[in-house]
């Protein structure tokens, strides 16, 4: 095969990656939607935080590796950390609030939603599924919210942070979801562009040449 002819049949084979990287190249770049999709909720109010008492810390052992005062629905809380993990402690009477009861859990996620300027299109929260270490609960917008029961930190998505998430998997050529072959067709899609690049390069110098 002639080096023409080879350049020709790889190209047809790059621009179907070509048109992909660029439509979703350009969404990246625009990013319509993006702050919606990915709506940053956190159960830490950001004002002043002045209690009139705090107490020590006998109820989480001796092995503190870290240690925040936040101020929160539930008021100010401890979110420490140990050898054995992260918890939750009433700062003003020391009682552990970890892992957190349903009830708790609903409380921050609804004040945190307060506190988004996307809260209008949250909804109510409706069902709740209490697990071992989160509380997943289900707004009637659309969302689902997850909040740890140890300590307190949310998370969300939606329809269209799960197709963000998909647009950003076929852009970085992940189009099966089995990580060994999405590899190598990553590998292959960056192989096929040196192989359209060389013997354009080779065509080029010829025609210079002559």
């Amino acid at each position: 095969m002639s080096w023409a002819k080879a350049h020709r049949w790889l190209a047809i084979l790059l621009v179907v990656l070509l048109a992909v990287w660029s439509v979703t190249g350009l969404l990246f770049h625009l990013k319509p939607g993006w702050s919606r999709a990915y709506d940053m909720l956190s159960a830490e109010r950001r004002g002043p935080l002045q209690p009139s008492k705090l107490v020590a810390l006998s109820t989480v052992g001796d092995d503190i590796t870290g240690l925040e005062l936040i101020d929160t629905a539930l008021g100010p809380i401890y979110r420490v950390s140990t050898s054995q993990g992260t918890s939750l402690v009433d700062a003003t009477t020391g009682a552990k609030k970890s892992p957190l009861s349903l009830a708790d859990a609903r409380t921050l996620v609804a004040d945190a939603i307060s506190r988004s300027s996307h809260a209008a299109t949250y909804g109510e929260l409706e069902t709740a599924d209490l697990g071992d270490s989160k509380v997943a609960i289900a707004c009637s917008g659309g969302r689902t919210i997850e909040i740890s029961r140890n300590d307190g930190r949310i998370s969300q998505r939606g329809r269209d942070t799960d197709r963000i998430d998909w647009l950003y998997r076929i852009h970085y050529l992940q189009w099966t979801g089995n990580k060994t072959f999405d590899r190598a067709f990553s590998i292959f899609g960056l192989a096929l562009i040196w192989a359209v690049v060389f013997p354009g390069l080779v065509l080029f110098v010829r025609r210079w040449r002559a």
